[in-house]
């Protein structure tokens, strides 16, 4: 073959190697929710990618085949059809024609890998991490016609590399998540500090996240705070009651706490004394709807759809050993993904009010989780980890006591102070948050 015929080889074979370099990297970087979309539109190509996808390592075996035939090839032609023109060039030189050979052997392969280098990996990999889309489309079909004809060396290669992970502890190799939820809320928070989604979109959806988190205990409202009824008192209190407090549902208990007899919903009262004048006098109780109960330890998620499902706003929460624990309604826990829900009846109040840069007023039911959030600062700052839920009960679990009104904790960058108690549950706690720097600076 002629020298210009071996050199268009070795143009061919750095292209083939251009060639799987791009789509390794196109087809592992594209976006499997932009094929997903066009796979549903009929795109057979990226149906093909999406397959290919679904096991990476016969994938990846595949173009390392590929790879590894091009820069074999590469090396031989180049080796035989520029090494001997090469040596006798450098025959002139004063070198023996053993030490040209060798010499133009080295120069040839350094050269061919160089160019291999640049040509048949730089470039056409970073091409496709800027065309990636459009070169793994293109290249769906070149690489299952490939995996078809190579599948037995695709086979024992993938067959070997999954036995040897697995030997280093790779359990399941190969079947990794596309996106794992760090790497997606890492993506949304880029997202909202460049101004693609908005800082309350990107909020709402970290709460959906930590929802699925979350325990009916976490919300509920706890049993010391329920409003409820007497079984025995009259539907004409109870009317009294539900003006008093503005509630459209109330639980009914009978002999202790922990009878709940059912709910009595206020459309109901109101139909009753409006329908029938003389059931004004009767017991509450004989109008309430059955109750709805869930375990304290119940994800919230699970709560929300048995809500759901029993076409119910409220449900009581049980604790481990049968007794009531608190309620959680509807609203309870929509609120803790879109936000605090107001309506007309609800007073002008907030669980968490900045009065002052740095410092805010807090209820003391609000929970450790809500006000670090706030302040978007993670627990670890705190230097320590609390088995209560609530900014009160962390007082309390610090102060190894029931708080009194002026004592103080510092925990980390937070230095709070209890303002008014009800009881023995801490009512009001004053929030002063110390920026990293500031407490810095006040400790040089």
């Amino acid at each position: 073959m002629p020298l210009l015929g071996q050199l268009l080889v070795i143009v061919i074979l750095l292209a083939v190697n251009a060639y799987f370099a791009a789509a390794e990297i196109a087809v592992v970087s594209v976006r499997r929710a932009y094929l997903q979309a066009l796979a549903e539109e009929g795109n057979a190509a990226a149906r093909s990618v999406l397959r290919l996808l679904e096991e990476p390592s016969r994938l990846l075996s595949t173009i390392q085949v590929g790879v590894t035939l091009a820069t074999f090839f590469t090396s031989a032609v180049g080796a035989v059809s520029l090494a001997s023109p090469l040596a006798q060039l450098l025959v002139r030189l004063p070198l023996s024609e053993q030490q040209a050979a060798a010499l133009a052997l080295i120069i040839v392969t350094a050269g061919l890998s160089f160019v291999s280098i640049v040509l048949g990996e730089l470039v056409p990999k970073t091409l496709a991490v800027h065309h990636a889309e459009r070169i793994a489309l293109a290249s769906a079909g070149p690489l299952a016609f490939l995996a078809r004809i190579t599948a037995p060396v695709v086979w024992l290669l993938s067959s070997v590399t999954t036995i040897v992970l697995r030997g280093l502890g790779v359990a399941h190799p190969g079947r990794v998540p596309s996106v794992t939820r760090e790497e997606l809320l890492t993506l949304l928070d880029v997202a909202a500090r460049e101004g693609a989604v908005s800082q309350d979109e990107a909020r709402l959806v970290e709460d959906a996240f930590e929802f699925g988190e979350i325990t009916v205990r976490t919300v509920m409202v706890p049993r010391v705070d329920m409003v409820t009824v007497s079984a025995e008192m009259s539907l004409q209190e109870a009317v009294e009651q539900f003006f008093r407090t503005g509630l459209s549902r109330l639980p009914v208990v009978g002999d202790s706490p922990d009878d709940i007899r059912g709910i009595l919903y206020v459309k109901d009262v109101f139909r009753f004394v409006w329908q029938q004048p003389e059931a004004r006098t009767l017991p509450c109780h004989r109008f309430a709807r059955p109750a709805v109960f869930v375990p304290e330890h119940t994800p919230a998620r699970q709560a929300l759809r048995l809500l759901r499902l029993r076409r119910t706003k409220i449900a009581i929460v049980v604790d481990e050993f049968g007794g009531v624990a608190g309620l959680v309604t509807l609203e309870d826990l929509l609120e803790r993904i879109v936000g605090e829900i107001a309506d007309e009846f609800d007073p002008d109040y907030e669980p968490l009010r900045e009065i002052a840069p740095g410092v805010l007023e807090v209820d003391g039911r609000v929970s450790l989780d809500e006000l670090l959030d706030r302040l978007e600062l993670d627990e670890e700052e705190l230097g320590a980890e609390f088995e209560a839920e609530s900014v009160g009960g962390v007082i309390t679990e610090c102060l190894g006591r029931f708080p009194a009104v002026g004592d103080t904790v510092q925990l980390g960058p937070l230095h709070l102070e209890v303002r008014s108690m009800e009881g023995h549950r801490v009512r009001l706690v004053r929030v002063v948050y110390e920026a990293r720097d500031e407490q810095e600076s006040r400790n040089v």
